[in-house]
C-alpha cells in the first residue's frame, strides 16, 4: 500500500512540475493586446501553419503559446494542437509576418522551437 501511495504522489509530482520553465528566471513577454479582435478588419488575412518543438503538455506549454499568439495585435485567431506539434492562425500580414509571429513562440519559453512555416492560400 505504501508503494502505490508514494508512487502517485510521485506520479502528481512530476506532473506539476513538467512544464515550469527550467532557466530558473521567469520569462517576461511584452504583446500588444487590443480591446476587441472581432472589430478589427484585417488588410490582408493570411493563414499560417507551423511546427512547434519542445512542447511537453496541452495544459501548460500549448496552452501558453496559443494564449500568447491570441494576445498579439494583429492576429485574428490563433490555434495550437499539441497533438500534432502544429499551429494554424490568421493574421494581417500588412501588420506581421511570419518571422514575427515566429517569434512570439520563441519567447514564450526557452525550450521551444520553430520551423516549416507555410503561409496557406
Amino acid at each position: 500500500m505504501k508503494k502505490i501511495i508514494l508512487f502517485v504522489y510521485v506520479f502528481v509530482f512530476l506532473g506539476m512540475v513538467s512544464c515550469e520553465n527550467t532557466t530558473g528566471s521567469p520569462k517576461v513577454i511584452t504583446v500588444e493586446q487590443t480591446a476587441d479582435k472581432k472589430e478589427l478588419v484585417f488588410a490582408q488575412a493570411t493563414k499560417l501553419s507551423m511546427s512547434i518543438g519542445g512542447m511537453i503538455c496541452a495544459h501548460g506549454c500549448a496552452a501558453v503559446i496559443e494564449k500568447n499568439l491570441n494576445k498579439t495585435h494583429g492576429i485574428k485567431e490563433a490555434k495550437v494542437d499539441f497533438e500534432t506539434k502544429l499551429a494554424y492562425l490568421i493574421y494581417d500580414a500588412t501588420l506581421l509576418n511570419p518571422e514575427k509571429v515566429s517569434e512570439v513562440v520563441l519567447e514564450t519559453g526557452d525550450t521551444y522551437s520553430v520551423s516549416n512555416l507555410e503561409v496557406i492560400n
